[in-house]
């Protein structure tokens, strides 16, 4: 009889402690998604995406002002007014030597396709 006395009390208190525990719980949640509480949550989601939006427009003005930079470099490193300043004082561009430069390698037959070629002669027949 002790036996189920001793298991009858410790079952009624596990019961007891898992009605409380979820009743508990039940009232937290209800809590949770009380009207003032959704609004509360999504005013601080929304402060937290603005910054971020902020933040993304402005790294997004930073690397549009370094493009423009660079770009605008560019075009004034190949843009002259006035004299157009001598060969060798271009920065960037190699100094090619003065003389007469050869058209052609020597001894090199005609492609094909030229009026000399003999496949073109071949094909005119």
């Amino acid at each position: 009889m002790f036996k189920r006395i001793t298991w009858m009390s410790i079952g009624m208190a596990i019961g007891a402690a898992g009605a409380f525990r979820t009743k508990r719980k039940l009232e937290e949640t209800i809590d949770r998604y009380l009207p003032e509480q959704v609004a509360d949550r999504a005013a601080a989601s929304a402060r937290g995406v603005s910054q971020v939006v902020r933040q993304a427009a402005s790294e997004g003005r930073d690397a549009m002002r370094a493009t423009e930079t660079e770009l605008r470099a560019r075009v004034e490193a190949r843009t002259f007014v006035g004299e157009r300043p001598h060969e060798d004082e271009v920065p960037g561009r190699p100094v090619t030597p003065p003389g007469p430069r050869r058209q052609s390698r020597p001894g090199r037959t005609p492609s094909i396709g030229t009026p000399e070629s003999p496949a073109r002669r071949r094909h005119r027949r």
